[in-house]
């Protein structure tokens, strides 16, 4: 008998076009003479309709291909375990917590996982109060939704009149502000996987964007962007893979996940940690999970299998 995959896709959150793109690549993945594959797509904001089709649809395993907003902060998980329906990926501890850049990064510092300094400017604060921590961090300066992803609405600042602006279209977006120190260095991304052996990591990744950094654009479409398994020195490698792993436990999160970094003059910091990450054609876990000798289908073949034997499974039975 086929295994019922539930896929959920699209949602409400700016990400909505690269959560449409993962999901066709998962359903274009996923083996048929396997599973019984149900698309279910969030295209309001209301719930009633697609929770409807989702316990009409009493799929065995979700997986989602959503990305920011309620996909990823632990509602839709919540959702999930209150009905009792097994997914892949992270729990609602997990996804919140990593959701949430400022606290996910007190959190690691807590660990003693290096993170950029930064400062948080809630939406309804006034940046001027900030302004002297900010002149401290010294320009140019990255500006990001605390809790956007996709790289959504980031930006490079190199005076206080661009870093307004920057905030103001930020607070438009009803999010608070993260204002972090701009590292200079090579961008790298690690992802984890949990299997019945403890957590893997998959190959970690040299980015080379073709914009000023790893926005948006760099990630999805454009062509120029170099991303290729890393060159940096073993030690490195292995540092960064080791920060990946601790990362992932730290945070709370499951089933699999990519952990953004930094390295710079030999220091490896965290950027944040991915409990969605990006499932497209352009995507880094498909191709990292190519480094382990494991194609895209093999992938998702393990995040269902685990899960179903590991994970949020257990919640039918209690």
């Amino acid at each position: 008998m086929k295994i019922k995959v539930g896929v959920l896709m699209g949602g409400i959150s700016p990400e909505r076009e690269v959560s449409l793109m993962s999901s066709r690549q998962i359903i274009e993945n996923l083996d048929p003479e396997k599973y019984e594959i149900i698309p279910i797509e969030i295209n309001s904001p209301g719930f009633k309709e697609w929770v409807k089709r989702l316990i009409e649809a009493s799929p065995d395993i979700v997986l989602s291909g959503l990305h920011g907003g309620i996909g990823e902060n632990g509602a839709v998980q919540g959702l999930l375990e209150c009905l009792e329906i097994p997914y892949a990926g992270s729990g609602v501890m997990g996804s919140a917590i990593s959701m949430d850049k400022a606290m996910s990064k007190l959190i690691l510092r807590a660990a003693h996982i290096p993170v950029a300094d930064g400062v948080f400017v809630r939406r309804f604060e006034n940046l001027s109060e900030y302004e002297e921590r900010v002149l401290r961090l010294g320009f140019p300066l990255v500006v990001k939704p605390n809790k956007g992803g996709s790289s959504v609405g980031v930006s490079i600042v190199k005076n206080m009149e661009e870093l307004r602006q920057a905030a103001d279209g930020i607070r438009l977006s009803d999010d608070d502000i993260l204002i972090e120190k701009y590292l200079d260095g090579q961008e790298v991304t690690c992802g984890v996987l949990e299997t019945e052996h403890g957590l893997e990591v998959l190959a970690v990744l040299d980015i080379g964007a073709a914009n000023d950094f790893y926005d948006y654009d760099a990630k999805y479409f454009n062509e120029m962007t170099s991303v290729a398994f890393s060159r940096l020195p073993h030690f490195l490698r292995m540092m960064i893979e080791q920060i990946a792993k601790k990362v992932f436990t730290v945070l709370e999160c499951g089933g699999y996940g990519r952990v953004d970094m930094i390295v710079k003059e030999e220091q490896v910091y965290v950027l944040e940690m991915n409990t969605l990450p990006g499932l497209t054609a352009h995507s880094l876990i498909p191709k990292a999970a190519q480094g382990i000798g494991m194609d895209f289908g093999a992938f998702l073949d393990h995040l269902i299998d685990y899960a179903l034997k590991n994970g949020h499974a257990d919640l039918r039975t209690g």
